[in-house]
């Protein structure tokens, strides 16, 4: 996420210790044609849409989780099995990990297994609970050399720039090097450039994962940052480092994708990008999806500068900017013919400017993951707030964000047996539209009758039960069942439904 940086001074040795310090080196097999037709894939899209092996639509709730210190794993925060549970009971399907570059490969071709392990045991975990996970190298600010966290040390290259006191690491020429040499493809250790050393990274990675179905996708780099190329990119209309990131894309997507056929893309446009500015990227591989950022460019400014934004003034001005964030993502997917998920937004105490991004996200029918699930171990705003206060503790009674819990768990369809026209619900009359045609997303054909859609329906809205009503098909689900299944009725092209609080 965008965030103030800490120095976190980490020794590599003690990070490998820590995580079990079993090493591998990088021998990869491709996957075959005939593993790829046996592996299905999980996940897929149409038309727009993320779809299912079954080619229902799926829309994704849920939340960010990245430990940024060492031993960067969720299990050493205090990530067991009763968060997975408590995620499902609240509707939330899905979990962007954030893990660090570093951690898996501290060194050139030396793969720590121990780390990968951990990080493979969270991924389960949350699996037996039908949560799933979007795998996210989730680097900020590059390396704690340039007070970040993410990349190895043995790709910064600053060609010996001094750091200057002072001064913000965004202002800072070596902190621009750093990048510059690395969207440069500048030659690294073994005689390797840096973009064949992170498409080594991702083909470890997508080997290990590659059939594991609780995985929704790989979302490959958090956050890229345009270094010198920064000012000209400050503006909604153009960016010359989308011309960059297109040709990265473009490079290491091919080389990972022989050793995966299946597991969707998840890619990103610069850090910038979240904050409303331009986004015009290239993608050449068919199975990708746009994970984009949306953050109020003026609280971020706020917040980086120590100075709160006055809410009157957010409340003004954050609409119009989150709107646009939204407006340029969607036409990137859009013109890409892609879809696209919101994988952070969020980390504001302001819980109606929360609840207002949530409520855009249903207008524009996208999926979202919340930043963020805890703040242990990790980096944020001042204030940030988290859904559990404590992630070594249950999270149960007081360890538990009542109020962000409220404005996030909230109805929304799960799964659609048909293409969802628009969904909708009001957080003061707790009252939930949706509506969907049965026609299948790939447009190849309708769901038969007995096609059922899935909407999650929070106790926490309907303490006393709903009712619901459906034009064009039926309820099967019990009364008050935590998700509400609807199926469409023999013929029916459009189905309508309504979910109402009992009084």
């Amino acid at each position: 996420m965008m965030k103030i940086s800490i120095f976190l001074g980490v020794l590599l040795s003690l990070m490998v210790s820590a995580c079990g310090g079993s090493t591998s080196s990088s021998k990869l097999t491709p996957s075959s044609s005939s593993e790829a037709a046996a592996a299905k894939a999980s996940f897929n899209q149409a038309n727009g849409w993320v779809t299912d092996a079954d080619g229902h639509v799926i829309i994704f709730h849920g939340f960010n989780m990245v430990a940024k210190e060492t031993p960067y794993t969720l299990e050493s925060v205090g990530f067991d099995d009763d968060d997975g549970a408590f995620l499902a009971e609240h509707g939330f399907n899905a979990i962007r990990l954030g893990f660090m570059w570093k951690a898996a490969e501290p060194e050139p071709d030396q793969f720590n297994e121990g780390y990968l392990n951990s990080i493979e045991r969270t991924v389960n975990a949350l699996g037996k609970h039908k949560v799933l996970t979007l795998l996210d190298f989730h680097q900020d600010a590059y390396n704690e050399a340039v007070e970040g966290q993410g990349f190895p040390d043995w790709t910064v290259y600053d060609d010996g720039i001094p750091w200057l006191p002072l001064i913000p690491k965004e202002a800072q020429l070596v902190y621009q090097r750093v990048w510059d040499n690395f969207w440069a493809n500048k030659q690294g250790v073994n005689n390797t450039r840096l973009w064949d050393h992170f498409a080594n990274f991702w083909q470890h990675i997508a080997t290990r994962f590659r059939n594991n179905p609780n995985i929704l996708g790989y979302d490959l780099m958090n956050e890229p940052w345009p270094g010198l190329q920064t000012p000209l990119c400050l503006n909604p209309l153009v960016c010359p480092h989308n011309d960059t990131l297109s040709k990265f894309y473009g490079d290491v997507i091919p080389k990972i994708r022989q050793y995966d056929a299946n597991t969707p893309f998840y890619y990103e446009g610069s850090l910038l990008a979240g904050g409303g500015m331009a986004l015009d990227i290239d993608i050449k591989d068919p199975n990708t999806v746009l994970s984009f950022h949306n953050y109020c460019l003026l609280t971020v400014v706020g917040a980086i500068a120590g100075i709160p934004t006055p809410k009157f003034v957010g409340d003004l001005t954050c609409p119009e900017l989150e709107k646009l964030t939204f407006d340029n993502s969607i036409t990137q997917a859009q013109t890409q013919g892609h879809p696209a998920v919101l994988t952070e937004f969020g980390s504001v105490p302001d819980l109606d400017a929360v609840e207002r991004v949530a409520k855009q996200a249903d207008d524009y029918k996208v999926g979202w993951m919340h930043w963020t699930y805890f703040n242990t171990g990790t980096t944020n705003f001042p204030g940030t707030p988290s859904l559990v206060l404590d992630p070594s503790k249950a999270p149960i009674a007081d360890n538990i964000n009542t109020d962000l819990l409220k404005v996030l768990s909230r109805p929304y369809p799960q799964k659609t047996a048909g293409t969802p026209v628009k969904w909708d619900f009001d957080s003061e009359s707790k009252v939930f539209d949706m509506s969907y045609t049965t026609l299948r997303a790939d447009g190849a054909g309708s769901f038969a009758k007995g096609g059922e859609t899935t909407i999650f329906v929070p106790k926490l809205h309907y303490p006393n039960g709903y009712k619901v009503s459906v034009t064009g098909g039926n309820v099967i689900s019990e009364a008050n069942a935590p998700y509400a299944v609807i199926t469409a009725n023999n013929g029916a092209s459009q189905v309508a439904v309504k979910i109402e609080p009992r009084l």
